[in-house]
Formats: C-alpha cells, structure tokens, sequence
C-alpha cells in the first residue's frame, strides 16, 4: 500500500511538472496554430499568384510558377542581394562563433571583475532591441556625435596623419596577403555589429562551460594531461551540443541582417511597389535557401557533437 501510494503521489507530480510546461507553452502554441501557420499558408498560395490590392479588397490571378522563374531570370537585383547575403552569412557566421567561443572561455576563468565583464559582453544585446535602437539612431546626441566623429577624420585627412590612423592603411603595412587584408579590415570596420551578435552565443557557451564537472578535469590532470589535451578532450568535445545550437542561431540571425539588403528588398517589393504575390515567392525562395545552408552546417556538426549519456 505504501509503495502504490508513492506511486501515485510520483505520477501525480510527475503530470503536475507536465501540466505546468504546456501552459508556459500555450502562448506559442496558440500563436503558432492561429497567427503563424495560416500566415505561412497564405504567403505559399500568394506565391503562386498575382496579387493587387483594389478596393474592398485583393484581386488575384494565378500565374502557377511564373513568380519563381522570373527571380531566378528576370530579376538580377534579388539573384545579386542573394549571393551577397550567403557570402556575408559565411563570414559573419564564422567570425560570431569563433568571437563567441573565445570570449565565453576566457570568461570562464577566475579574475577580478569577472562578472562586470560579462555584463559588458551582454550588454550590447540589450541595446540593439527594437526600441533602445531606434531611440538611438534617433537621438541628437548620436547624431552630434557622427558629425563630430567624420570631422574628426576629415580634420586628421587634412593635416596629413589619415594614413596613419586607417585601418585599412596599418593593415596593409603588415604586408599581409590580400584576403587575409580584407577579412581582417572587415572584421575591425565590423566590430561593433560582431559585439551585438555574439552576445546570446557567448551565454550559451558560458553555461556549457560551467556545467563541466571540475572533478573531469581533475582527473585529466592526475593523468598528467596537458591544458591543450584538456581543451580537445575534454572542454571542446563537451562543447559541441551548445556548438550547434549556436551555429542553428547564428545562420537564421545572420540571414535575417538588414546589412545585406534582402530584407529591405522584400519589404519595398510589397509595400512599395505592391507586387505581393512576387514578394512572397521571392520570400520563399530566400527562407529555403536558408533552411538548406541550415541543414548543412547542422548536418556537419551533428556529427561530431558529444552527447554524455
């Protein structure tokens, strides 16, 4: 009796734990059941359509596949912002995750002033939202202070010292290749947007970290094992769940930048120029070329993650 009395009062818990994540759930499942679904829906049958608003209404007139041949023959504009945006996703995706990796492993160490210094790496992500973005772009003081920062330049331009304080010109003096010259000026000139993209990858790192037993690395050590050894045996093989995840998070954040002009194409597409139904397949076109640089790059990694049972 007492055994089946434990029983039920463990399955009692056990649906109670249950209960409460479907109504953390609710939210999402109701807005991706009502909202987003019908609206993906929608978007595919505009796709297939030539969709013009009129009054009282939209007019539509099927034109099958016809949307989708002219952005791959007719429109140039969205094959060149396309490429653009997958050469920049390569790039700006590697960079987040390798700054990410290595600020999260350096954070992880013990030194003073340690949790300032995470706050500081966060903070740049709480400053991009929406609101704080535009309340910043629309400030006079970050206006006076773009003004005074390309007087500034034009000033040391004149006297004679800009070689001196480009970027571009130091990185040239090294006498690096001319690839390495780019990415290098690339990375520097881009800093600030890196900043605000690896904030969420630098979190998710750290906590993988800390979540490594320290009696492994202990163990490791008794073994006479180096820190390199410690790092690629241990540390980075832990590391690949939370790698993934990262890298899921970082293509869709990096795809979606409005630095690449996809997005703002689209926009003007429909809002602009009313040419729905195109948008929407040009929107689709986009979201499975995403989906397929996804699929690899999850598809590589998954193979090497290190699932501890």
């Amino acid at each position: 009796m007492a055994k089946e009395h434990g029983k039920k009062k463990h399955m009692a818990l056990s649906e109670r734990k249950g209960l409460a994540g479907y109504l953390f759930l609710m939210p999402i499942i109701i807005g991706l059941v009502f909202i987003f679904l019908p609206a993906v829906v929608k978007s595919i049958i505009y796709s297939f359509y030539d969709v013009k608003m009129v009054f009282g209404g939209m007019e539509m007139s099927y034109v099958g596949f016809q949307n989708y041949i002219d952005a791959f023959l007719s429109d140039s504009s969205f094959i060149t912002l396309l490429m653009g945006a997958v050469r920049g996703m390569f790039f700006d995706a590697t960079v987040i995750i390798l700054f990410s990796f290595f600020m999260s492993n350096v954070l992880n160490q013990k030194f003073v002033g340690r949790g300032f210094c995470r706050v500081v790496f966060f903070l740049p992500v709480v400053l991009s939202m929406g609101v704080v973005a535009d309340l910043e772009e629309a400030s006079e003081m970050f206006n006076a202070m773009t003004v005074a920062e390309e007087a500034t330049a034009g000033g040391f331009d004149q006297l004679g010292f800009g070689t001196i304080f480009a970027v571009g010109n130091l990185v040239s003096l090294m006498g690096l290749p001319a690839s390495m010259t780019d990415m290098v000026i690339s990375v520097i000139s881009n800093m600030y947007g890196i900043l605000n993209a690896s904030g969420v990858q630098i979190l998710i790192f750290l906590s993988a970290l800390q979540s490594i037993s320290p009696s492994v690395f202990e163990a490791a050590k008794m073994e006479g094992a180096t820190k390199w050894e410690e790092f690629w045996k241990i540390t980075f093989p832990m590391l690949t769940p939370s790698l993934l995840v990262c890298v899921v998070y970082t293509v869709i954040s990096t795809f979606t930048n409005p630095t690449y002009g996809v997005m703002e194409y689209l926009e003007g597409l429909s809002f602009t120029s009313g040419k729905y139904g195109y948008s929407a397949a040009l929107s689709w076109i986009f979201s499975i070329i995403v989906l397929v640089v996804l699929g690899i790059a999850a598809g590589i990694i998954s193979r090497r993650v290190t699932y501890l049972d």
